[in-house]
């Protein structure tokens, strides 16, 4: 049997950064609401690996450091030369600019029950660029999902 810690994202976050430096992937679940619905706080997980400015693209799912020390985990919106921007699946606003030294890692799979999604699969980069494009009328959409997802999920099953 395997226990749960909940552990603060600053003090994981640097033992995760050596553990790339030796190769290494880790995998964590996710928590908070801003990259909702394509993950969702508490239920999925994800494995993050170590990557480079160089090889991140629009797209993307990432771990950033903001200049205050908080890590969070978003969806690049746009890569420029020197710099990148970020924006969470639930968000409308678009965050950045971010400098190479503060991209983290990459999320390469992502764990919803038993399903394991690639993250650079064709069907996933497809409907990840289409939920970009639909930025305009994503809080309409999300309230839309939202309110479905309350009326199929029994009441005993929500985790609160």
């Amino acid at each position: 049997m395997s226990v749960v810690k909940l552990v603060k994202a600053a003090d994981m976050f640097p033992l995760v950064q050596e553990i790339f430096e030796n190769g290494g992937s880790a995998k964590i679940t996710v928590t908070g609401m801003s990259m909702y619905p394509f993950l969702r706080d508490g239920k999925d997980s994800v494995e993050l690996a170590k990557t480079d400015f160089s090889k991140i693209r629009r797209g993307d799912i990432v771990l950033a450091l903001r200049n205050n020390g908080q890590y969070f985990l978003h969806r690049i919106y746009k890569k420029n030369e020197d710099s990148f921007l970020m924006m969470g699946d639930a968000q409308t606003w678009i965050d950045g600019p971010y400098m190479p030294n503060q991209l983290i890692a990459i999320v390469t799979k992502i764990w919803r029950q038993d399903k394991i999604i690639e993250c650079s699969s064709f069907g996933w980069r497809v409907i990840s660029n289409i939920w970009r494009l639909l930025k305009p009328v994503r809080r309409i959409m999300l309230r839309i999902i939202g309110g479905i997802e309350r009326r199929i999920v029994p009441k005993s099953r929500e985790i609160i």
